[in-house]
């Protein structure tokens, strides 16, 4: 089987590879003191491949985010809400002061699914209320 070049993906080989990153959980694990945290981001694939196309789903779900205005439903799956909690915390981290019920649901969440532990959970509302 011949390996496609980067250069020669299409938006659905991209969509489809970033999916499957998201859905395996490949992109995160829990460091030492229980916080998630992106695996190997100095890495060249990452630079290269991995950190465009998140980028890009960022850039669309602040789109989307703009769009939807009050009322979003969270959904269950915690990749989603990992990388969503990340979103919102690079944009409150840029300003944005609304976001605070929203993150806190997100944790919420992520401490009831057995995903963050109790002292990443108050490492997270320290963080927020800074």
């Amino acid at each position: 089987m011949e390996k496609t070049k980067t250069k020669d993906a299409t938006k659905t080989d991209k969509d489809n590879y970033l999916e499957i990153l998201n859905e395996t959980g490949a992109l995160y694990e829990l460091d030492k003191n229980g916080k998630l945290k992106m695996k190997a981001p100095s890495s060249k694939k990452y630079r290269k491949i991995i950190k465009p196309l998140r980028d890009e789903k960022k850039r669309q779900r602040l789109e989307e985010l703009e769009t939807l205005g009050q009322g979003i439903i969270l959904p269950s799956d915690p990749n989603a809400l990992c990388e969503w909690l990340e979103l919102l915390m690079a944009s409150k981290q840029a300003g944005n002061t609304g976001l605070r019920n929203e993150i806190v649901s997100i944790c919420d969440e992520l401490l009831r699914q057995k995903i963050l532990s109790r002292d990443a959970y108050k490492n997270l509302m320290l963080t927020l209320n800074k």
